[in-house]
């Protein structure tokens, strides 16, 4: 039986990232989002998640897009607390419209190296800017107690969108940046789209 949506090609996520900076992975995984983020891409597999980016223009992530099935090689680097993969090469697409990994339901004070480049979800998240729009910046929500926060770039599907007031149910990659050493901080959560923004009721 082939197995679609995952191959067995190089090592899973979580062995690739533990072998550190510097060193040259090849990964296979669900990609988790298009280009409302950028020129990054987030994949995904049932061990862990790996942000990938294309410094060279090489266009080797060209025609990615959410729910592709890739393998990809490249080199592990660090980029402001965020483990990257910068790609040598062209990612090989094995299937398409593939459904996404499972969201983790967790608290703010969770999203850490632990989350990281993975589809997270936060209950009853309550943004401290609710009722202004998002411009491109980084908001402030809190949680049960705890406090978290989103980044919307330039570009994003939501610049310009209502920030909603009361609790919504937060989805979005978990990601970090941080001028930090050692890189402990600057964890923040990238919803998107507004379907990653579900209001309670």
């Amino acid at each position: 039986i082939i197995a679609l949506a995952f191959h067995s090609n190089g090592q899973d996520i979580a062995t690739a990232r533990s072998q550190g900076v510097g060193t040259s992975v090849t990964v296979t995984g669900i990609v988790t989002n298009g280009d409302e983020l950028g020129p990054i891409r987030y994949i995904e597999d049932a061990t862990a998640g790996l942000a990938i980016y294309d410094l060279s223009g090489n266009n080797y992530l060209a025609n990615i897009v959410r729910g592709d099935s890739i393998t990809v090689t490249g080199t592990l680097v660090d980029y402001n607390g965020l483990m990257e993969m910068n790609p040598t090469s062209n990612a090989t697409i094995h299937s398409v419209g593939n459904i996404l990994p499972a969201v983790q339901i967790v608290t703010p004070s969770q999203i850490g190296e632990a989350t990281e480049s993975e589809q997270v979800q936060i209950d009853n998240a309550i943004f401290v800017n609710g009722g202004s729009n998002f411009a491109v910046s980084t908001y402030d929500f809190v949680s049960n107690g705890q406090q978290g926060k989103v980044y919307i770039r330039t570009g994003h599907p939501l610049v310009g969108q209502l920030i909603p007031v009361g609790p919504v149910t937060l989805i979005g990659i978990s990601s970090q940046y941080t001028f930090s050493v050692p890189a402990n901080d600057g964890y923040q959560i990238l919803p998107r789209d507004s379907a990653d923004i579900i209001f309670a009721g």
